[in-house]
């Protein structure tokens, strides 16, 4: 009895100390899923500093440093491509065996099989608020975004670069006409550099590359063009399985002389040849109507005279919140159930979203402690790096509680044969130390 006795105190103990190691490891999980079908598992880490990243049909990954990018193979092998001091990496995008990366005013192209690279594009008024160009491929063209230079479409204060660059402003990527608005005690106006004023019916000439626009680059021909315009900022796009162009961009903001209050985040779709409304208009809606104000609760007014279109397109989805949308990717083969599914990451919710075709919202993980995540698809699933932890993980449909319930065994497992091993063995041992007796 007293043996039987003992057996049962034995498991049970086993039982809570294997219990209480499994909910240690599921504490340790830096995603957690909000969907019961949806599992993330870990490729690599040790990515600290990671930019951005793609990834190669043959499962090679290239990630993207500040002046350096990095290759991990199929198998493991992993090393430098090259490090260029001088440069700032922030985008990234494989086609033909070549890699195509945004550094501040340039786009470079660097052919893997020579080991050797050649500027695309340059002169990029990237100078401004929004500095950072998005760069993705579809068919034989390059898509370049380009950011605005300020909030809303006046030089201020607020712009941080102002002293560095005392004589930018806003680029318009097309010819446009001025309403003559002045602002602050500098009486500063539209597409003029800080301290300019403007006139009523001033022409503003249009220039190629401009400010607020996405252009597009032949990669045959080496032809470049405008694609749209009227693009605040973008802060992630990827092309669907239709080839149609998904973006986010980001509301104006409360601050500088044209002060906006009560904008969000979208989600659009880009069609070549439009302009969305930019600073006239953010999320379909024209900037004087009640949904916006002003500076002490004002009525906005408009910066153009006469603009490109009157009713510019209504986004895909309005997010709830303001600068928190980061990164965009598309779910092209439905690999996690939904064809063309939006994923994308709030940064202030630290959550993973999904948006599919019938504009339904899931959300979908959340992971703690984030703050800027890049994600994309490969044939694996959903690639998520998490570029302040330097890890990066694969999101993919599987059934979550199996997993935690066969972790659960396994531990419980390991430990009961240890447990038993013990067992035995101070029990051999007792009857040895007895027989000496």
């Amino acid at each position: 009895m007293k043996k039987i006795i003992k057996w049962v105190v034995v498991i049970t103990v086993l039982a809570i100390l294997s219990f209480n190691m499994n909910k240690y490891s599921n504490n340790k999980i830096d995603i957690k899923s909000l969907e019961e079908n949806f599992n993330c598992q870990l490729r690599f880490k040790g990515l600290r500093g990671a930019r951005d990243f793609c990834v190669s049909d043959k499962d090679e990954y290239y990630i993207a440093y500040k002046d350096k990018i990095q290759v991990i193979k199929n198998n493991g092998d992993s090393y430098y491509l090259f490090k260029d001091r001088d440069l700032n990496i922030n985008s990234i995008a494989l086609y033909k065996n070549k890699l195509y990366y945004s550094s501040e005013k340039t786009i470079y192209e660097y052919d893997i099989n020579n080991n050797n690279s050649k500027i695309l594009i340059d002169k990029l008024p990237n100078f401004g608020d929004y500095f950072n160009s998005k760069i993705k491929i579809s068919g034989n063209y390059l898509y370049v975004s380009i950011g605005t230079a300020t909030n809303s479409g006046i030089v201020g204060e607020d712009n941080t670069w102002l002293r560095e660059y005392p004589y930018n402003c806003d680029i318009s990527p097309k010819t446009c006409i001025v309403k003559g608005k002045n602002f602050g005690d500098k009486k500063t106006g539209a597409f003029v550099p800080y301290g300019t004023s403007n006139v009523k019916g001033q022409i503003v000439p249009g220039h190629f590359p401009g400010n607020g626009s996405v252009i597009m680059y032949n990669l045959s021909t080496g032809a470049i063009e405008n694609f749209a315009w009227g693009i605040r900022n973008i802060e992630g796009m990827e092309f669907n399985s239709e080839d149609k162009l998904i973006a986010i961009i980001g509301g104006m903001e409360d601050r500088g002389l044209r002060p906006i209050k009560g904008d969000v985040d979208y989600i659009y779709q880009i069609k070549k040849g439009i302009w969305y409304g930019w600073p006239d208009y953010s999320g379909g809606d024209p900037i004087n109507s009640p949904r916006f104000k002003g500076k002490n609760g004002e009525r906005i007014g408009f910066l153009l005279d006469k603009h490109p279109s009157t009713n510019p397109p209504a986004p895909l989805y309005q997010h709830e919140t303001l600068n928190t949308l980061c990164d965009l990717t598309v779910d092209k083969k439905g690999l996690l159930g939904y064809k063309d599914a939006i994923y994308f990451f709030d940064s202030k919710e630290m959550k993973l979203y999904s948006l599919n075709k019938n504009l339904v919202l899931r959300k979908k993980a959340l992971i703690e402690g984030s703050e800027k995540i890049s994600l994309e698809f490969s044939e694996a699933g959903l690639n998520i790096l998490d570029r302040k932890k330097g890890m990066l993980w694969i999101g993919s449909i599987s059934s979550q509680k199996v997993e935690k319930n066969n972790k659960f065994i396994y531990f419980y497992l390991v430990i009961l044969s240890l447990g038993i091993i013990g067992v035995i063995i101070y029990t051999k041992l007792r009857k040895i130390i007895c027989k000496d007796k």
